[in-house]
């Protein structure tokens, strides 16, 4: 099965760039080695559903354009924000990912990491219920209108961990806290021994477009907040800056302009296993490579 979701999110990955993406650009999407992109790659040209033209790029054939549906999206991704997302881990050398609306969700387009670092477990390519027990969920929490905010906060405040925020008051006091830092953070609060911390975007009117946020494990958190924090800052001002150059401008459509964000009933996928006695939410691998 996870097989067979690789190689589908491989596939609509292909269907929304009709430009062709190179394999190490396939690979760094999927969470994947190069290796393992190529392999992909190499059968599906074989069974004639990828070809593999001038430059490098792989795209799929006409055939298979009419059969793969093209990933609903808001616009490429400004490439000032994916060289922002590789400073930020060179610098910080954890797992780190952007974070940005899409189609009525919180999702994570990009993500950058080394194979052997430890993945978040369950955490999938949306947020949806389990935003208030994410460092890059809160900060789209924060960005809420009150009647989105009060949306989310009734369907109930489930528990991934024993430290999981699962009082509304409680909730409203951080989220507080954020609007008047511009940072979040987690402390094993979706899973155990992990822990992240998130700083929003802006654009050029001071709009949260996107979050930048970094996954550690508790201990490098315990001795290492302070240091990542102010690498993190450092990096969101860089971004925003960069956003605000007139001849890039930012395509990621500003958080609070999406009152339904955090709505998952939108996404049949996104579904909780809370009643079998489970933690995972079904949406399908990490994005991060």
């Amino acid at each position: 099965m996870s097989t067979a979701r690789t190689v589908l999110r491989l596939l609509t990955l292909l269907a929304a760039d009709p430009d062709g993406l190179r394999a190490d650009e396939i690979a760094q999407r999927l969470g994947k080695s190069t290796s393992t992109a190529y392999n992909l790659l190499d059968t599906l040209c074989r069974e004639g559903f990828v070809v593999h033209g001038d430059g490098g790029a792989y795209r799929l054939t006409a055939d298979a354009s009419a059969l793969v549906p093209s990933a609903p999206t808001t616009g490429r991704l400004p490439t000032s924000l994916e060289g922002i997302l590789d400073e930020l881990f060179e610098r910080t050398h954890k797992r780190v990912y952007l974070a940005a609306a899409q189609s009525g969700n919180v999702v994570i387009p990009l993500a950058r990491g080394r194979q052997g670092m430890p993945r978040i477990p369950g955490l999938g390519a949306r947020i949806g219920e389990n935003a208030h027990a994410l460092a890059l969920g809160k900060i789209a929490l924060s960005l809420l209108d009150e009647r989105g905010l009060e949306r989310y906060l009734a369907r109930g405040l489930r528990t991934f961990t024993p430290v999981t925020i699962v009082d509304p008051a409680l909730l409203r006091d951080q989220l507080d806290e954020i609007r008047a830092t511009d940072l979040a953070f987690d402390v094993e609060e979706f899973r155990e021994d992990f822990c992240c911390l998130a700083a929003p975007v802006r654009n050029v009117r001071g709009q949260a477009v996107a979050a930048l946020g970094v996954s550690m494990s508790a201990r490098c958190f315990e001795l290492e907040r302070d240091a990542i924090t102010n690498t993190l800052r450092e990096v969101a001002l860089r971004a925003s800056a960069a956003l605000g150059v007139p001849e890039a401008p930012a395509q990621v459509p500003a958080i609070p302009e999406d009152p339904a964000v955090l709505e998952s009933r939108r996404w049949p996928d996104l579904t909780s296993a809370a009643s079998a006695g489970q933690t995972d939410i079904s949406i399908g691998e990490e994005v991060a490579s």
